[in-house]
């Protein structure tokens, strides 16, 4: 996988086919949190070990605030990346975006990759072939760098605990 790319903020389904689940990442010690993250799409059942599945967040940004795409110009802002933690029982395959927004950002005087308001990223896993069945919670790295008109805030990673179920 490429450096300075969105690596995985996965699956999210409630036990055997109830509603998709929203887990709010905690926000840094600190610090207030300008992006708020939720499960927007996950399947809606359990998934058999090996099985592939794609699993879409979405972060909502509050007022004036945006974060940067998954690849950024060298000397630019921090790329956003997403990672699962070790152990955890899915891997990343691939990470899409919606597409950002590329203008000349007055903060890096360069042209950026960006997104305000909301941005989507669809996280294509599978899950170990090892998995035991049952509810296992894979837990999303949300590394990013947060900016409005004036002043970038420094960066830092939100977790997100995401809810699967491993079937037989």
């Amino acid at each position: 996988m490429r450096r300075g790319r969105v690596l995985v903020l996965a699956a999210a389904i409630a036990m055997l086919g109830g509603p998709v689940g929203l887990v709010a990442a905690a926000p840094s010690a600190g610090r207030p949190a300008v992006v708020h993250w939720a499960v927007k799409e996950a399947p809606g059942k359990a998934i058999k070990p090996g099985a592939k599945f794609s699993v879409t967040i979405a972060g909502t940004m509050d007022a004036g605030w945006h974060l940067y795409a998954l690849e950024e110009p060298k000397g630019g802002p921090i790329a956003t990346e997403v990672a699962l933690t070790d152990g955890d029982a899915a891997d990343l395959l691939r990470v899409e975006e919606s597409k950002p927004k590329v203008v000349p950002d007055p903060v890096f005087q360069m042209a950026t990759g960006f997104f305000e308001n909301t941005v989507a990223f669809t996280l294509h896993l599978q899950m170990a072939g090892d998995a035991a069945p049952g509810a296992h919670t894979l837990h999303a790295l949300v590394k990013y760098q947060s900016c409005n008109e004036r002043v970038c805030l420094p960066p830092h990673t939100d977790t997100v605990e995401i809810p699967v179920v491993v079937g037989k």
